[in-house]
């Protein structure tokens, strides 16, 4: 990803930059030029060194060897004065290093004043280390490293860390809005992906994006030609069954009466059966046709035609507005939402609200309902609740799938939710939207 290059190399920029800024070396010290500053003969600030008062000695551990080679130069007691070297607390380590100088000659008795003689050598170097002499009224004279070079350089590094990340913010945050722009837009498209929709989700954004929202839309054709080749089959198949359904009709009027009955019962529960699989293939196969249509007079249409059949239906509100849809796919699922109220309810109540943007179509009943766990696969075709949706009823699991199908071809979505004292109501909800002609309020197909 370019992007990602062009960050790297900005931030490998960045690393250069502190990397060649100059670094001193670690902090070394000679103990004769300490003495000279301590005793006044030479400015600390010529030597690399510092010099203040404290109220206190240096932490740690005391070197006698260095302290009383002070003492004796300085000529003060041994007890006002105090060695501490930062790093080692070791007192061997003075000797293991004159050695490495080549300044121990003599042996026996005389080591440890030919060590302390070498110690005030101008050339020797040790690691920092604090030399401090107490006067009469308590406080130390403390001389040691001085660290504001070491200190400035680490400011450099800071101010150069600091300054890398304010240059490559932008292009962090131009990054992060690159990426995850698109990623979010796909996101947002694939959630209402669906094999009824024709939308593709949008191809923008870095190559890698780009090449999964070209996959996600190459899977979705082949599911989709899968699912609709599946669809037709079920469609074909069931349509030729209405041949032989024809002619064992036309048998059963010359059987006896009491078998004639039974069998014609059994022709009408298979053809309806063959209805519903029919009505979900047209809607699985076939785009919306979308007409201005007033919904008020379709739903109390469908109330009436329900009625007709003696069912018990009343349109209790019906608000006033025409949206455009197709009447037949929209018919065909309130229908089946009202004959599954009255198979399993005894009656229904249905309803027409609009606002906020949508439509609103409820068919209410005071049924056993749905439970929470079963709603999700009930709208799924071929579903059916065991526990009062049984063969005996008739139903074959499409209503349900049938209505949900046609409120997606319409932008909308089916809910199934507990009424308040008891049942379910079905609720279609529909994008609100102005028709694009005249309002054709008769017009149901």
């Amino acid at each position: 990803m370019l992007t990602l290059s062009t960050l790297l190399v900005a931030q490998a920029v960045s690393f250069a930059v502190v990397w060649a800024l100059p670094s001193p070396a670690a902090p070394q010290m000679n103990l004769h030029q300490a003495v000279q500053v301590m005793a006044g003969e030479r400015a600390a600030a010529d030597l690399g060194l510092r010099r203040w008062r404290q109220a206190q000695p240096p932490a740690g551990r005391d070197n006698d060897w260095m302290s009383s080679v002070v003492a004796a130069r300085l000529g003060v007691p041994r007890a006002r004065v105090r060695t501490v070297w930062q790093r080692s607390t070791d007192p061997t380590a003075v000797q293991v290093q004159v050695i490495k100088q080549g300044q121990l000659l003599a042996g026996g008795p005389e080591q440890r004043a030919t060590v302390e003689e070498a110690l005030l050598l101008p050339g020797l170097l040790w690691p920092a280390f604090e030399l401090a002499v107490q006067h009469a009224d308590g406080q130390w004279t403390v001389v040691g490293a001085d660290y504001s070079a070491l200190l400035q350089w680490r400011r450099q590094v800071l101010l150069a860390l600091l300054a890398g990340a304010v240059l490559l913010a932008p292009l962090a945050a131009w990054l992060a809005l690159r990426v995850t722009g698109p990623l979010r837009r796909l996101a947002d498209a694939s959630a209402d992906l669906s094999l009824q929709s024709t939308a593709r989700l949008p191809v923008e954004g870095p190559r890698e994006v780009q090449v999964m929202a070209e996959a996600m839309n190459a899977a979705r054709e082949r599911l989709r030609d899968q699912a609709h080749e599946v669809t037709r089959m079920l469609a074909a198949v069931a349509h030729d069954l209405r041949t032989p359904l024809t002619g064992l009709r036309l048998r059963a009027d010359s059987a006896p009466p009491a078998q004639a009955e039974r069998m014609v019962a059994d022709i009408a529960r298979m053809t309806s059966m063959i209805d519903q699989v029919l009505d979900y293939a047209r809607g699985e196969l076939h785009p919306a046709q979308r007409h201005p249509t007033a919904l008020h007079l379709l739903l109390e249409e469908c109330a009436q035609h329900a009625q007709a059949r003696g069912a018990d239906v009343r349109l209790t509100h019906a608000a006033h507005v025409s949206v455009a849809v197709d009447v037949l796919q929209l018919r065909r699922a309130l229908d089946n939402l009202i004959d599954n109220a009255v198979r399993y309810a005894g009656s229904a109540e249905l309803r027409l609200e609009a606002g906020d943007g949508v439509v609103i179509l409820e068919v209410a009943d005071r049924g056993p309902g749905i439970a929470d766990a079963d709603k999700v696969r009930l709208l799924q075709p071929f579903q059916r609740h065991e526990g009062s949706r049984n063969r005996s009823t008739g139903g074959i699991g499409l209503g349900l799938a049938v209505a949900q199908g046609a409120a997606r071809q319409h932008g909308g979505e089916l809910h199934l939710l507990a009424r308040d004292g008891g049942g379910l109501v079905a609720r279609i909800c529909l994008p609100l939207a102005q028709p694009a002609g005249p309002s054709l309020a008769g017009r149901h197909g």
